[in-house]
Protein backbone atom coordinates (compact mmCIF):
# COMPACT_ATOMS: atom_id res chain seq x y z
CA UNK A 1 0.00 0.00 0.00
CA UNK A 2 1.59 3.52 -1.17
CA UNK A 3 0.85 6.34 1.69
CA UNK A 4 1.21 9.83 0.14
CA UNK A 5 1.82 12.77 2.06
CA UNK A 6 3.21 16.29 2.52
CA UNK A 7 0.63 18.32 3.98
CA UNK A 8 -1.90 19.97 6.45
CA UNK A 9 -3.37 21.05 8.97
CA UNK A 10 -6.90 19.57 9.57
CA UNK A 11 -10.22 21.61 10.35
CA UNK A 12 -13.04 19.86 12.38
CA UNK A 13 -16.42 18.89 11.00
CA UNK A 14 -18.93 17.00 12.48
CA UNK A 15 -16.28 15.18 14.84
CA UNK A 16 -14.12 14.51 11.80
CA UNK A 17 -12.06 17.11 9.51
CA UNK A 18 -11.36 18.18 5.57
CA UNK A 19 -7.94 18.84 4.93
CA UNK A 20 -6.56 21.71 4.60
CA UNK A 21 -3.60 21.26 1.91
CA UNK A 22 0.06 22.83 3.04
CA UNK A 23 2.19 22.12 0.33
CA UNK A 24 5.19 23.61 2.05
CA UNK A 25 5.21 21.30 5.11
CA UNK A 26 6.45 17.78 4.97
CA UNK A 27 4.05 16.11 7.77
CA UNK A 28 5.52 13.40 10.36
CA UNK A 29 2.66 10.63 11.03
CA UNK A 30 3.85 8.97 14.80
CA UNK A 31 1.55 5.60 15.42
CA UNK A 32 0.93 4.28 18.89
CA UNK A 33 1.08 0.52 20.16
CA UNK A 34 -0.01 -1.68 17.54
CA UNK A 35 0.11 -4.95 19.58
CA UNK A 36 -1.14 -7.18 16.54
CA UNK A 37 -3.68 -5.12 15.28
CA UNK A 38 -3.52 -5.22 11.81
CA UNK A 39 -6.27 -4.28 10.70
CA UNK A 40 -7.02 -1.01 12.59
CA UNK A 41 -3.08 -0.12 11.43
CA UNK A 42 -4.08 -1.01 7.50
CA UNK A 43 -7.47 1.39 8.59
CA UNK A 44 -5.36 4.40 10.26
CA UNK A 45 -2.64 4.45 7.06
CA UNK A 46 -5.31 4.75 4.85
CA UNK A 47 -6.82 7.63 6.69
CA UNK A 48 -3.35 9.16 7.17
CA UNK A 49 -3.35 9.37 3.59
CA UNK A 50 -6.27 10.95 2.73
CA UNK A 51 -5.10 13.37 5.70
CA UNK A 52 -1.87 13.83 3.39
CA UNK A 53 -3.32 13.85 -0.08
CA UNK A 54 -0.43 13.94 -2.75
CA UNK A 55 2.78 14.29 -1.14
CA UNK A 56 4.93 11.48 0.95
CA UNK A 57 4.77 11.53 4.56
CA UNK A 58 7.30 10.33 7.48
CA UNK A 59 6.17 7.18 9.47
CA UNK A 60 7.38 6.94 12.97
CA UNK A 61 6.38 3.43 14.32
CA UNK A 62 6.63 3.55 18.09
CA UNK A 63 7.45 -0.04 19.18
CA UNK A 64 5.19 -3.05 20.59
CA UNK A 65 4.10 -4.22 16.56
CA UNK A 66 3.50 -8.18 18.28
CA UNK A 67 1.69 -10.05 21.11
CA UNK A 68 -1.31 -9.84 23.31
CA UNK A 69 -3.44 -8.92 19.70
CA UNK A 70 -4.44 -11.63 16.75
CA UNK A 71 -2.48 -10.67 14.02
CA UNK A 72 1.31 -9.86 14.82
CA UNK A 73 2.33 -11.73 12.26
CA UNK A 74 0.61 -9.88 9.43
CA UNK A 75 1.68 -6.48 11.63
CA UNK A 76 5.41 -7.07 11.32
CA UNK A 77 5.64 -8.22 7.46
CA UNK A 78 3.52 -5.33 6.61
CA UNK A 79 6.30 -3.05 8.79
CA UNK A 80 8.72 -4.77 7.16
CA UNK A 81 7.50 -4.74 3.65
CA UNK A 82 6.84 -0.31 4.14
CA UNK A 83 10.37 -0.08 5.42
CA UNK A 84 11.93 -1.76 2.71
CA UNK A 85 9.98 -0.18 0.03
CA UNK A 86 10.34 3.55 1.55
CA UNK A 87 13.18 3.16 4.14
CA UNK A 88 13.65 7.01 4.53
CA UNK A 89 10.49 8.14 5.16
CA UNK A 90 9.71 4.76 7.87
CA UNK A 91 10.98 4.44 10.73
CA UNK A 92 10.52 1.43 12.88
CA UNK A 93 11.14 1.46 16.78
CA UNK A 94 11.96 -1.02 19.52
CA UNK A 95 9.42 -1.75 21.85
CA UNK A 96 9.77 -3.80 25.19
CA UNK A 97 7.64 -6.58 23.31
CA UNK A 98 10.17 -6.98 20.71
CA UNK A 99 12.95 -7.10 23.36
CA UNK A 100 11.10 -9.54 25.04
CA UNK A 101 10.70 -11.94 21.79
CA UNK A 102 14.57 -11.33 21.06
CA UNK A 103 15.20 -12.44 24.19
CA UNK A 104 13.50 -15.62 24.68
CA UNK A 105 14.35 -16.65 20.96
CA UNK A 106 18.05 -16.11 22.15
CA UNK A 107 17.48 -18.60 25.11
CA UNK A 108 16.20 -16.50 27.49
CA UNK A 109 12.78 -16.59 29.68
CA UNK A 110 10.20 -17.40 27.53
CA UNK A 111 7.72 -17.65 30.10
CA UNK A 112 8.04 -13.66 30.93
CA UNK A 113 7.07 -13.27 27.14
CA UNK A 114 4.07 -15.94 26.85
CA UNK A 115 2.93 -14.12 30.37
CA UNK A 116 2.92 -10.62 28.37
CA UNK A 117 1.27 -11.84 25.59
CA UNK A 118 3.53 -14.00 23.46
CA UNK A 119 1.22 -16.97 22.99
CA UNK A 120 -0.83 -14.48 20.74
CA UNK A 121 2.38 -13.78 18.65
CA UNK A 122 2.77 -17.68 18.57
CA UNK A 123 -0.24 -18.03 17.73
CA UNK A 124 -0.38 -15.43 14.53
CA UNK A 125 3.08 -17.62 13.40
CA UNK A 126 1.72 -20.69 13.88
CA UNK A 127 4.52 -21.94 15.52
CA UNK A 128 5.30 -23.21 18.89
CA UNK A 129 8.03 -21.43 20.47
CA UNK A 130 10.44 -18.20 19.79
CA UNK A 131 13.06 -19.91 18.41
CA UNK A 132 11.08 -20.60 15.63
CA UNK A 133 10.02 -17.17 14.51
CA UNK A 134 11.50 -16.49 11.31
CA UNK A 135 14.74 -15.93 11.43
CA UNK A 136 14.86 -12.35 8.39
CA UNK A 137 11.55 -11.35 10.99
CA UNK A 138 14.28 -12.30 14.19
CA UNK A 139 16.83 -10.16 12.53
CA UNK A 140 14.67 -7.00 11.98
CA UNK A 141 13.91 -7.07 15.19
CA UNK A 142 17.47 -6.63 16.27
CA UNK A 143 17.55 -3.81 13.92
CA UNK A 144 15.14 -1.85 15.20
CA UNK A 145 16.97 1.78 17.31
CA UNK A 146 15.47 2.29 20.71
CA UNK A 147 14.74 5.76 19.78
CA UNK A 148 14.87 8.65 17.08
CA UNK A 149 15.26 12.27 17.25
CA UNK A 150 14.11 15.30 14.70
CA UNK A 151 15.87 17.71 16.39
CA UNK A 152 12.41 18.84 17.76
CA UNK A 153 10.84 15.95 19.45
CA UNK A 154 12.55 12.67 20.31
CA UNK A 155 10.55 9.64 19.40
CA UNK A 156 11.02 6.42 21.80
CA UNK A 157 8.70 3.67 23.48
CA UNK A 158 8.23 3.83 27.03
CA UNK A 159 9.64 7.17 28.01
CA UNK A 160 13.13 8.54 29.26
CA UNK A 161 14.59 8.89 32.33
CA UNK A 162 14.21 12.06 33.56
CA UNK A 163 17.60 14.35 34.34
CA UNK A 164 19.81 12.20 31.98
CA UNK A 165 20.92 13.75 28.48
CA UNK A 166 18.41 12.27 25.83
CA UNK A 167 21.82 11.01 24.27
CA UNK A 168 22.94 8.68 26.83
CA UNK A 169 19.54 7.48 27.68
CA UNK A 170 19.38 3.89 29.18
CA UNK A 171 17.88 1.43 27.11
CA UNK A 172 15.77 -0.13 30.19
CA UNK A 173 14.18 3.41 30.89
CA UNK A 174 13.27 3.68 27.13
CA UNK A 175 11.77 0.36 26.95
CA UNK A 176 10.16 -0.32 30.31
CA UNK A 177 10.05 3.35 31.97
CA UNK A 178 6.82 4.48 33.64
CA UNK A 179 7.17 6.66 36.66
CA UNK A 180 9.89 8.96 37.13
CA UNK A 181 9.10 9.93 33.53
CA UNK A 182 5.10 10.08 33.49
CA UNK A 183 4.76 12.55 36.40
CA UNK A 184 7.85 14.72 35.79
CA UNK A 185 6.99 18.16 34.50
CA UNK A 186 10.10 19.63 33.65
CA UNK A 187 11.20 20.19 29.97
CA UNK A 188 12.98 17.80 28.39
CA UNK A 189 14.96 19.33 25.85
CA UNK A 190 13.05 18.19 23.17
CA UNK A 191 9.44 17.32 22.95
CA UNK A 192 8.63 13.45 24.59
CA UNK A 193 6.60 11.30 21.62
CA UNK A 194 6.03 8.05 23.55
CA UNK A 195 3.69 5.20 24.39
CA UNK A 196 3.72 1.83 26.69
CA UNK A 197 1.44 2.96 29.22
CA UNK A 198 -2.38 2.62 28.09
CA UNK A 199 -4.26 6.05 28.22
CA UNK A 200 -7.48 4.64 30.07
CA UNK A 201 -9.66 7.11 28.10
CA UNK A 202 -8.21 5.57 24.49
CA UNK A 203 -7.87 9.45 23.81
CA UNK A 204 -3.99 10.39 23.37
CA UNK A 205 -2.85 11.91 26.22
CA UNK A 206 -1.21 15.25 25.29
CA UNK A 207 1.12 17.06 28.24
CA UNK A 208 3.28 20.13 27.75
CA UNK A 209 6.31 17.81 27.53
CA UNK A 210 5.31 15.22 26.43
CA UNK A 211 2.38 12.72 24.14
CA UNK A 212 1.50 9.13 25.35
CA UNK A 213 0.09 7.53 21.85
CA UNK A 214 -1.13 4.07 23.60
CA UNK A 215 -4.82 4.15 23.70
CA UNK A 216 -4.77 0.42 23.90
CA UNK A 217 -5.53 -0.58 20.44
CA UNK A 218 -5.45 -4.83 21.46
CA UNK A 219 -8.24 -4.18 24.32
CA UNK A 220 -10.81 -2.33 22.61
CA UNK A 221 -9.18 0.97 21.95
CA UNK A 222 -8.61 2.94 18.90
CA UNK A 223 -5.03 2.72 17.19
CA UNK A 224 -3.69 6.48 17.36
CA UNK A 225 -1.36 8.29 15.10
CA UNK A 226 0.26 11.66 16.34
CA UNK A 227 0.54 14.56 13.22
CA UNK A 228 3.70 16.51 13.39
CA UNK A 229 5.23 19.31 10.68
CA UNK A 230 8.66 20.60 10.44
CA UNK A 231 7.66 24.03 11.90
CA UNK A 232 6.00 23.40 15.00
CA UNK A 233 7.01 21.64 18.32
CA UNK A 234 3.70 19.73 19.99
CA UNK A 235 1.39 17.70 17.16
CA UNK A 236 -0.97 19.55 14.83
CA UNK A 237 -3.78 16.68 15.31
CA UNK A 238 -4.33 12.83 16.01
CA UNK A 239 -6.29 10.64 13.99
CA UNK A 240 -7.33 7.46 15.03
CA UNK A 241 -8.79 4.45 12.65
CA UNK A 242 -11.72 5.10 12.43
CA UNK A 243 -11.18 7.93 10.87
CA UNK A 244 -11.35 10.62 13.74
CA UNK A 245 -9.30 13.35 13.13
CA UNK A 246 -8.80 15.92 16.42
CA UNK A 247 -6.92 19.53 16.29
CA UNK A 248 -4.30 18.99 18.63
CA UNK A 249 -4.18 21.88 21.76
CA UNK A 250 -1.34 24.06 21.90
CA UNK A 251 1.55 23.22 24.12
CA UNK A 252 1.03 26.34 26.13
CA UNK A 253 -2.61 26.01 26.42
CA UNK A 254 -1.85 22.55 28.46
CA UNK A 255 -2.37 21.85 32.54
CA UNK A 256 -1.06 19.10 34.22
CA UNK A 257 -4.06 17.89 36.28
Amino acid sequence: MTIPGMLNLMKPSNRRAQARRDKSAVLTYAIGDIHGSYLKLRSLLGHCAVHCGSGTPRFIFIGDYVDRGPNSAEVVRFLMKTQASAPNLTMCLRGNHEAMLIDAADGGDELVWLFNGGDATLQSYGIENAAEIPPEHLAWFKTLPFAVSDGKRFFVHAGILPGTPLDEQPEEAMLWIRERFLSDTRDHGQYIVHGHTIVEDGRADVRPNRIDLDTGAYCGGPLTAAVFDDASIGPLALITDDGEITPAPALDEQRWP
